[in-house]
């Protein structure tokens, strides 16, 4: 058993995280991974605690997501920055960073599968399909993503996929992936030098394999929500692809000739290892509540 904070919540950290295909929920709170490393594990939340079982106690935190507290992060940031995370953290206590650094080629599957469709009722049913009839890494190297489907998101990917596992197989497993020196070193110019990857697709596999929390993934519920909360202002651009083939965000904004208008680079700057989680939370509130029509915060009033 591991403690957790208190409003930890397991089932939310999942189905924020692109590694949400590889589980499979059995009764309430109860996940188990049906893929690739330590598949057949267990995983459950109770009120400040996780139990596992199939793995130690590093990978289930990991794995879970709490193995980031974002309110001991919010600590560190000065008040008005602190004030906008709050005003999410209000509404999804919960969530940690549910990461998969064993898995790469199932999660770049999925972060690039999830571009303009609805992620979980589209691309979870996709991967989690090619997950069970893979088993494994190897086993999905050799599976044509068109079997499981017929929609131009999986022919991109049969597109790119013998040069994007060419890029992946070159990357460690486990917690040796983890960090910025081999993403920024080994990964995010090779996979954005292939066609149909772009920013916000390599952003999230930095954030989701590589524990890359100080990095935002551009997208539009991001980019709504800091723009409500006055993070960025209405000449804020999104990230593009040649600029970061090209420029490191981690060496600092005055790098790149677009960072002081870059939702990416200004997010990385405002809010440090809380950027992930803030766009992470973003996501949740855009799917969960504008969708809806639901505004719980009162964005849309301000």
């Amino acid at each position: 058993m591991l403690e957790t904070w208190e409003e930890f919540d397991l089932e939310l950290s999942l189905y924020a995280s692109f590694s949400l295909p590889l589980f499979e929920e059995h009764g309430e709170g109860a996940f188990t991974k049906i893929y690739g490393y330590k598949a057949g594990l267990r995983l459950r939340g109770y009120v400040g605690t996780l139990e596992y079982e199939g793995c130690d106690t590093l990978e289930a935190s990991l794995l879970s997501g709490c193995w980031f507290d974002p309110l001991e992060e919010a600590r560190k940031l000065p008040r008005r920055r602190r004030a906008c995370f709050y005003e999410l953290w209000q509404v999804f206590p919960g969530l940690g960073i549910a990461i998969d650094p064993w898995d790469p080629k199932a999660l770049f599957y999925s972060i690039f599968l999830s571009r303009n469709t609805d992620y979980h009722v589209n691309t979870v049913r996709w991967v989690r399909e090619m997950a069970l009839r893979a088993g494994g890494e190897e086993g999905i190297s050799s599976l044509d993503p068109r079997s499981v489907g017929s929609s131009y998101q999986l022919a991109q990917l049969a597109e790119v996929r013998e040069e994007a596992l060419g890029v992946l197989d070159r990357l460690p497993r486990g917690l040796d992936i983890l960090g910025s020196e081999g993403f920024y070193r080994s990964v995010k110019k090779d996979l954005l030098a292939l066609p149909y990857v772009g920013p916000k697709t390599v952003h999230a596999f930095g954030l989701f394999c590589f524990g890359l929390t100080q990095l935002a993934p551009a997208d539009r519920h991001l980019l709504r929500v800091a723009r409500s909360l006055g993070l960025v202002d209405e000449e804020v651009r999104l990230p593009r692809k040649e600029l970061c083939m090209i420029y490191d965000c981690s060496r600092g904004p005055s790098v790149c000739p677009q960072a002081r208008r870059c939702l990416t680079a200004i997010m990385m700057e405002e809010l440090g290892p809380l950027a992930g989680w803030f766009q992470t939370a973003s996501f949740l509130y855009g799917c969960l509540y504008l969708s809806k029509g639901q505004d719980p915060m009162g964005l849309l009033r301000r």
